[in-house]
């Protein structure tokens, strides 16, 4: 069969017309009439001499031979993407990239991605602005940075957000609490409204934690006046110490803290009804994302799921020897991040995903 006879546009309406089920539809997300797309499907059924659609009143579904022909189509194209994703990335980038990110991605992600984007480009170089969310935002909105990250926000003034990668924060405490008040009343905690009667150890105004935790307590019903607003710390590592040395409760994001998790220096308090989950989220200027900035976004997209692999690797249980282990049917996001303190999972394995071409994250 001459191949010639089949070009790409024929096979790309193919697959659009089989996933939408409708050739209305499928038109529709082409941006072509329906004639134009049944004069596609026609062509190409008369170029392989076979019947791919089943026409009925509620649209179209594949014959047998047109379901194997979009298996193997959609393997084809898949493969073609990869191979331009690694033509693109053995392209020459060099210059500096100038990234905006707020505190938790600036530690976790950003530093993992860069490296896996440093290997395909080693002269590219980083500057790296690190803030809370709204700070992140403001260089934004004033065209400081063209791309950041951000923590939690669904929608800012002046900025396009996307998300990229899910997040679930986790109240925690220390395992041993002094004071034998504080013990029973975190011990006793029944409810989200409970909070209210304990020390909650906060973030700065702006922060992205702060603002999603502080947004899911008031939908459960907790009356923010009540809230004890004493302790009020501008990073992480603060809180962390406090909450370690027994003076309250701290909310966390589980990249955060799964380190101390694993080495037992906090627990994780299960409050009945409260569960927090956000996204992590590009923050991009408005226009056209273009140069060194744009390369670094499509290669992290490109990751993403190497990156989600480790996020959500569920850990049933850890190698000999080391009690950083999930408890059996513990499903929750927060529950993937006790990972052993060998830096292994529950298979024995290096945490994170192994690749033979890539530096590991």
């Amino acid at each position: 069969m001459d191949l010639n006879r089949i070009p790409s546009i024929l096979l790309q309406t193919f697959l659009t017309v089989a996933e939408a089920g409708q050739i209305s539809e499928a038109a529709r997300r082409l941006h072509l009439s329906q004639p134009a797309v049944t004069g596609h499907i026609r062509r190409l059924e008369a170029n392989l001499e076979t019947t791919l659609f089943i026409r009925s009143a509620n649209g179209v579904s594949l014959t047998e031979r047109g379901a194997h022909l979009r298996e193997r189509v959609q393997d084809v194209f898949a493969e073609l993407e990869q191979i331009l994703r690694e033509l693109d990335r053995t392209r020459e980038v060099s210059g500096t990239l100038t990234l905006a990110a707020s505190t938790t991605v600036a530690r976790y992600f950003v530093p993992r991605i860069f490296i896996r984007f440093h290997h395909y480009h080693p002269a590219a170089a980083l500057h790296l602005i690190v803030g809370n969310t709204e700070e992140v935002l403001d260089h934004l909105r004033d065209q400081r940075v063209g791309l950041g990250l951000v923590e939690g926000h669904q929608r800012s003034p002046g900025v396009r957000l996307e998300q990229f990668m899910p997040d679930e924060i986790v109240p925690v405490c220390a395992p041993r609490i002094p004071d034998p008040k504080l013990r029973r009343a975190i011990e006793g905690l029944k409810s989200v409204r409970d909070l209210e009667a304990l020390p909650l150890i906060w973030r700065e105004s702006g922060s992205g934690t702060r603002t999603m935790v502080e947004s899911v307590l008031k939908d459960s019903g907790v009356n923010s006046r009540k809230l004890d607003q004493r302790f009020e710390l501008g990073s992480s590592e603060a809180i962390k110490s406090l909450v370690i040395g027994g003076l309250g409760v701290g909310f966390f994001s589980c990249w955060d803290i799964q380190q101390e998790i694993a080495m037992g220096l906090v627990r994780q308090i299960k409050v009945p009804g409260l569960r927090i989950q956000r996204m992590f989220s590009w923050a991009l200027s408005s226009g056209e994302l273009g140069g060194l900035s744009g390369d670094f976004y499509q290669f992290a997209n490109s990751i993403r799921s190497e990156l989600s692999a480790v996020s959500v690797r569920p850990l049933m249980m850890c190698c000999s020897g080391c009690s950083g282990f999930r408890e059996s049917g513990d499903d929750s996001p927060s529950a993937f991040w006790r990972i052993c303190l060998r830096g292994r999972d529950g298979l024995g394995n290096p945490w994170g995903p192994p690749s033979s071409r890539l530096p590991e994250l």
